[in-house]
This record gives structure tokens, sequence and C-alpha cells, in this order.
């Protein structure tokens, strides 16, 4: 008792330095207060596993399992960017996981995306986070894949989200479908907190699908959308801190990397491992089948360079 009171810094009188709720006085809040030394190991372990065994009495916390859509669009976004700046398997693994989960499991027969997940049973038409957020760790994972049906899905939900939660009279995208319960006042979500608002994701993931498939009507409403804002923007900037991402995306300068070439091939790898070596936030990344030597086109606004065929001059190029 001796050396697990001395680790965790127990003591007789308690340790809660800060106890604004009155809750712990006297009591000890575990943490690890000084090293284990080698034969100590043993003691402690036999020690937690003592008080383990006491705990397993106790109630468990509520453990909230359901799996939501949008929550999993910004996970599989953040997995797949992982894995293609760090070179992780298993963060790309689980993105490709979750993506066919939800591929498969969330969203009805004619496509239309589901909300919530639990044992067995996908319910809830899907909002607009849903969408934009799930169409945005799409365009991640092709972009860390090259999987051409990933890019297909995402493309697909953007004419969806389009078609479901565009306001065609004032501008912006509405929280919940048009297909859903008419409601009394159909409100637009803007503000970027701890997580992003619909529409900043939405108008953001326009401009990188139009940019990646070349549809313009996406990246026009996409300029709509953030004009509708506009006044919101200029009054408090840093509460739309995802909008004003999309903003300067819209502005500019943007790149459109077209590599071409066989993706298990060295020199491929070498070139996609420049590109992965630099942060390019106003920049889209696109496969195309070899058609000759392995190469690299880099173009601002449709515009294309000379192709490269060797890491240093693409590596320059960047810069």
């Amino acid at each position: 008792a001796g050396i697990f009171c001395a680790h965790f810094g127990v003591t007789k009188n308690g340790n809660a330095l800060s106890d604004p709720h009155h809750e712990l006085a006297g009591k000890n809040i575990l943490y690890v207060a000084q090293p284990a030394g080698e034969t100590d190991r043993n003691i402690l372990e036999e020690s937690k596993r003592i008080l383990f065994e006491l705990r397993e009495k106790r109630p468990r916390p509520h453990r909230d399992d359901k799996i939501l859509t949008d929550w999993n669009g910004l996970m599989i976004s953040s997995l797949a960017y992982g894995a293609r700046i760090l070179g992780e398997a298993r963060y790309l693994a689980a993105a490709r996981k979750a993506t066919d989960f939800i591929l498969s499991k969330m969203k009805t027969k004619d496509g239309r995306l589901l909300h919530r997940y639990r044992d067995g049973e996908a319910v809830i038409p899907g909002f607009l986070e849903d969408y934009a957020f799930f169409i945005h760790g799409l365009v991640d994972l092709y972009e860390a894949t090259f999987d051409a049906k990933y890019l297909e899905a995402a493309t697909f939900f953007t004419k969806e989200m389009t078609r479901l939660f565009w306001d065609a009279s004032g501008g912006g995208f509405f929280l919940t479908g048009h297909d859903g319960e008419r409601l009394i006042s159909e409100s637009k979500e803007l503000y970027d907190g701890a997580i992003p608002s619909g529409n900043s994701v939405a108008a953001l993931s326009l401009l990188r699908v139009g940019r990646l498939t070349q549809n313009q009507e996406f990246e026009t409403q996409a300029h709509t959308a953030m004009g509708t804002f506009s006044a919101q923007l200029v009054q408090l900037p840093s509460g739309y801190s995802q909008m004003l991402a999309a903003l300067d995306f819209a502005i500019g300068p943007t790149r459109e990397i077209v590599i071409e070439g066989n993706l298990n091939a060295p020199e491929t790898r070498k070139l996609l491992e420049v590109v992965n070596s630099k942060f390019l936030p106003n920049s889209v990344i696109l496969h195309r089948p070899a058609e000759g030597k392995t190469k690299v086109s880099v173009c601002n606004n449709y515009v294309c360079g000379l192709p490269v065929f060797e890491a240093e001059a693409l590596r320059a190029i960047l810069e």
C-alpha cells in the first residue's frame, strides 16, 4: 500500500487541490506522482488488479454506443488525411472500414443518408451535417487511396445535398431536408464552434468536389453560399473559421495536382511523397492511369503547366 500510495500521489488528507463542487474533500485522485522502480512494478500491477476487482462491483458509466454519420465523416477525414501525410496504414484501414460501413448500412435503397445506427437499426433521415461532413471525409479518403468509388460517392452525395437542403430563394443550406417534416421555421447553421457548421463544410466540399470533377455548378453554388453569409463573416470573422477556410479556397490561388502513373510503381510513390510532404490546403489531388511515363501536372485554376517527371522538379514547383 505504501508503494502504491507513493506512486499514485495518495495522501492522508486527500490530494485534490481544487474542488469547486465540494465533492472531493479529503479524497484522492490517482495520478503518477513518482516513477515506478523495477522492483515495484509487480506490486503495482497486483494493486491495480485488486482495485479493478473492487471497482467492477460499482455501476459502470453509461456508454453512448450509437454511430453517427456526421461525426464519422469528420473522423474519416482526419484518419484519411493522417494516413496520407504520415503513411500510417492503420489510419487508412480504419477510414476505409468506417466509410464502407456507412455506405452499406447507413443509407436507404434510394441512397438517402441516415443519421444514426445502433443495434442493427439505421434511422432518422440525415441532416445537412451528415452529408457535408461525410462528403468531406470521402474526398480526403479519395486523395489518400485514389479509389474512384469514393470520389463517385462524394459526387453523388454532393448532388443529393443540393437537392435536399439548398435554399433556392435565399441561398445557403437548411439544416433539415426538404423531404422531412415541415417546420414552422427552417434554420441554417453557420457558427463554427467545437464542431464546424454544415454550411461551412458544405461550401468547402462543393469547391473540392467541383474542382476534382470539373463541375462548375458546384463551385458557383459554393460562391453563392458564401455570399449569402457574407454579412456575418464581416461582422464576426472569428466565429466562422471553417467558412473562412472555404473562402480562402474560393479566392485562391488553388492547385489541381494531377498524377499519372501506376500507383504501385516506385517512381509514382516518390512523386506522391513530395506532394504529401507539403501543406497544401488549397489543393486537390487527382489520379489518372498511366498513358506512358509517370508524371505530375500542377494546374492553377484549370490552367496546367508542363508535366514533370522527377521528384526534385515537382518539389521546386510546389515550393
